[in-house]
């Protein structure tokens, strides 16, 4: 929660486009990994997690099964459906995932950087009986990090002049991504803690993509605590931003996605007690 607003009206939903147009995917490869670790095939029965904008959920329907794609935002899930609307085998319900209901089984339940969005209380229960025996759990998570340049330099140093009660103190290229990794690994732990479910995959694929003036502002006011700034200004920092990128020509932005598949831990278990019999 941002104030009073839940966290799509905060900022992905409502600069939706430019969420779409700026967002980084996700590697192709992944893709393929989740295809062959979950057995994946026409049949496949699919249920995602925070769609947004539907990026992901086009690269899933190309696999051929069928998916359903909650995404609490409006405008968000307008144009997932605008983006999937070529496939017959998707439906995108616009609602959140703790409110969802059905009485189907899921060979996987997918969240592309969504997951640690939800409520904290039962998700991986919630996750865990909308499975079948053998379904998985795939999470993904796309994490900026920073690149050691001057226009990243001039970028922090911007952040704390414009935004002094966001960003108190000048940050450090290394210090930023220190603080990027033990993120992603809080997260990592509460996957491999929980009792429900147990890791049997993970992989980290690294990809830089450049930004100019343009598309790194529109970047930027995707992230929560930038939408949260006061228009005024929030768009005079923008404005300070799109003039660093212009005068260095670029900006690159190291994103590190991260996939973590997992079973049932009662599945797994029953699996190596089985393969140990058979033995």
């Amino acid at each position: 929660m941002f104030k009073g607003k839940s966290i799509f009206n905060a900022s992905f939903d409502v600069f939706a486009n430019n969420y779409h147009s700026v967002r980084p995917g996700y590697p192709a490869p992944l893709f393929e990994d989740v295809r062959d670790r979950c057995g994946i095939d026409a049949d496949s029965h699919l249920l995602e997690i925070g769609a947004g904008s539907g990026i992901a959920t086009v690269e899933l329907a190309n696999l051929g099964c069928h998916i359903i794609a909650i995404e609490p935002g409006a405008h968000l899930a307008a144009i997932a459906r605008e983006q999937t609307e070529q496939f017959k085998n998707v439906e995108v319900v616009e609602g959140t995932f703790e409110n969802f209901q059905t009485t189907g089984k899921f060979d996987a339940v997918l969240a592309f950087t969504a997951f640690h969005w939800l409520s904290e209380g039962d998700k991986f229960q919630q996750v865990l009986d909308l499975l079948n025996d053998s379904g998985s759990l795939v999470l993904v998570w796309n994490s900026f990090f920073q690149s050691d340049s001057q226009a990243t330099m001039d970028v922090n140093r911007a952040y704390r002049e414009c935004l002094p009660e966001v960003y108190p103190e000048e940050s450090i290229v290394a210090d930023v991504n220190k603080g990027v990794l033990s993120k992603l690994n809080r997260r990592e732990q509460e996957v491999v803690a929980n009792p429900l479910f147990y890791p049997v995959f993970l992989r980290k694929y690294l990809t830089t993509y450049n930004y100019d003036e343009q598309t790194y502002s529109k970047l930027l006011n995707t992230f929560p605590k930038v939408v949260e700034v006061e228009d005024g200004k929030r768009l005079k920092f923008l404005e300070r931003i799109s003039e660093i990128v212009k005068r260095h020509g670029k900006i690159s932005v190291p994103v590190l996605t991260t996939l973590i598949v997992c079973q049932k831990r009662d599945h797994f278990l029953e699996a190596i007690a089985t393969h140990s019999k058979g033995a």
